[in-house]
C-alpha cells in the first residue's frame, strides 16, 4: 500500500508550469489557481478542483413519451453543475431547502405534512446561475443517475466535486421513481420495473439534448461540451443505469457505479465482453443490495479494458449518497413513512457503519482520478488508482482487474 502524499508528489511531475491562459475575455481575473487534469496535469483528486461551481435547474419535456394515466409528456427536472468563473470562488453559495424543493404538485395530500416538518437547509459549494468559465471549455460531460426513489441532488458531495475538476454534470429526476413519489404514495416495488427502460431512454434523450445545445448559437452550453468525452455515474438503481447505458450507447465512454444493482444488468449487457472502462464501488455492510451480489457481479464482467473495484469496509447502501447528511431518517419519522422506509434509511448511516464523511472522501478521490484519466486525458491521474495505507483509505480494499475469489467457495 502506498501513501497518498507520495502519489500527490509523483503527480506533480505531470503538472504543467502555467496553470492557465490569461488571454481570455476576463484576463488574469479568470486565471485558474492550478491546472485542471490534462495531458500534463494530475491534480490531487481528493481536493476540490480549480473551478468554482455554477448550478442551474432546468425542466425538459419529452413529447414523444406521454404517460398513459396523466396524458402528460415525460418531465425531467435537471440539476446541472458546471465550471464557473473565478469571481464566484467565495460564493454566494446556493442552498437546498427541502420544503421549497417539494411543491404541492409533487406531494398531493402530503404537502402540508412536509411543509410543517422541520426539514434541514443544506448549504452547497455552488453558485446558482453563475457565469460559466468559457475560457477553459470545452468540458467533458457527465451524467448522474439517482437511486430508486432518489432525487437529482441526492449526491451533491460528489457531483459538485466533479464539476470543480472541470466537468459539466447533469442529473435528472427520473419521473415516477423519485423521493416525492415514495413520500406521496409509499414504496411501490413495481416502479422499479417500470422505471428501468425509461431511465435508459432518459439518458439517450439528454445526451442528444446536450450535444445539440453545444452546437446551438447563443445557448448557455454553446461550445462548452466535448461530445467525444461523455461519462456516466450513479447510485444503486442509478448504478444499474450506469452499467446498462455503457453497454447500449457507444457515446458513453466510461462509468462509475456506486452500490449498483448488477445482476439485473445482465439482461441488458454482454458481460462476456463489457465495452467500456468501469469502476464499481460498494460497501460490505450493504443491507439493501447484497455486497456479495455486487462483488460477484463485478467478477463476472469480462473485459480487456480497465476495471476497478473499490470495497469500502463497513459502508452501507446509503453511505454512497447524501442521505446521512440530509438526515432523511428524521424526515421519514416526521412524515410517518413507516418502519420499512425508516429501516432502509438506516442502511449506511449507523454507528457501526464507516463514517459517511470519510466514505465521501474515498468516493470522490477514486472516481475523480478515474474520470480524469479517461475523460481529461490525464495519464498522471492513473498514479492515484492504487491501494492506500493511511486513513480513511485504510478502510478500503482497492482492486484493479479481477478481485480475489469470494470466500467460502467463491462466486
Amino acid at each position: 500500500m502506498k501513501s497518498r502524499e507520495f502519489l500527490v508528489a509523483l503527480a506533480v511531475v505531470f503538472t504543467c508550469l502555467g496553470c492557465s491562459s490569461s488571454d481570455g475575455p476576463d484576463g488574469p481575473q479568470n486565471a485558474l489557481p492550478f491546472a485542471p487534469a490534462g495531458p500534463q496535469a494530475a491534480p490531487d483528486p481528493a481536493l476540490a478542483g480549480p473551478f468554482p461551481v455554477g448550478l442551474m435547474t432546468v425542466e425538459v419535456l419529452d413529447e414523444t413519451r406521454i404517460h398513459e394515466q396523466t396524458g402528460k409528456p415525460r418531465r425531467l427536472i435537471l440539476e446541472i453543475w458546471y465550471p464557473a468563473e473565478q469571481r464566484y470562488k467565495d460564493g454566494p453559495w446556493a442552498v437546498y431547502d427541502l420544503a421549497a424543493e417539494a411543491p404541492e404538485e409533487y406531494l398531493g395530500d402530503k404537502y402540508e405534512i412536509v411543509h410543517d416538518a422541520e426539514l434541514p437547509v443544506i448549504e452547497t459549494a455552488s453558485v446558482r446561475d453563475a457565469a460559466m468559465d468559457r475560457e477553459h471549455a470545452p468540458y467533458p460531460l457527465l451524467f448522474f443517475s439517482h437511486g430508486a426513489n432518489g432525487i437529482r441532488w441526492q449526491s451533491i458531495f460528489y457531483t459538485i466535486h466533479l464539476a470543480s475538476h472541470g466537468y459539466v454534470v447533469v442529473s435528472p429526476d427520473h419521473e415516477y421513481n423519485t423521493l416525492w413519489d415514495i413520500i406521496r404514495d409509499g414504496y411501490d416495488p413495481g416502479s422499479v420495473a417500470l422505471s428501468a427502460p425509461q431511465r435508459i431512454e432518459d439518458l439517450r434523450l439528454l445526451a442528444d439534448l446536450f450535444i445539440d445545445k453545444n452546437d446551438t448559437p447563443d445557448d448557455f452550453f454553446e461550445a462548452s461540451i466535448d461530445p467525444e468525452r461523455i461519462g456516466i455515474t450513479g447510485h444503486s438503481f442509478g448504478g444499474w443505469t450506469t452499467l446498462c447505458k455503457l453497454c447500449q450507447d457507444e457515446r458513453f465512454k466510461v462509468g462509475v457505479a456506486h452500490a449498483p444493482e448488477i445482476p439485473m444488468a445482465i439482461g441488458y449487457c454482454d458481460f462476456n465482453a463489457y465495452p467500456a472502462p468501469i469502476m464499481v464501488m460498494g460497501g460490505t455492510l450493504d443491507d439493501t443490495l447484497d455486497w456479495r451480489d455486487q462483488y460477484c457481479g463485478y467478477q463476472a464482467m469480462q473485459t480487456s479494458l480497465p476495471k476497478f473495484l473499490v470495497e469500502l469496509v463497513d459502508a452501507g447502501h446509503f453511505t454512497f449518497s447524501d442521505i446521512c447528511r440530509l438526515d432523511l431518517l428524521s424526515i421519514a419519522e416526521d412524515l410517518g413513512m413507516g418502519g420499512q422506509a425508516e429501516d432502509a434509511l438506516k442502511d449506511g448511516c449507523g454507528e457501526f457503519n464507516m463514517p459517511w464523511e470519510q466514505a465521501h472522501d474515498v468516493i470522490r478521490y477514486y472516481a475523480t482520478a478515474f474520470f480524469n484519466q479517461h475523460l481529461r486525458d490525464s495519464p498522471g491521474s492513473e498514479s492515484f488508482l492504487v491501494d492506500l495505507a493511511e486513513a480513511p483509505y485504510d478502510q478500503v480494499n482497492f482492486y484493479r482487474g479481477q478481485a480475489p475469489d469470494w470466500p467460502d467457495g467463491g462466486c
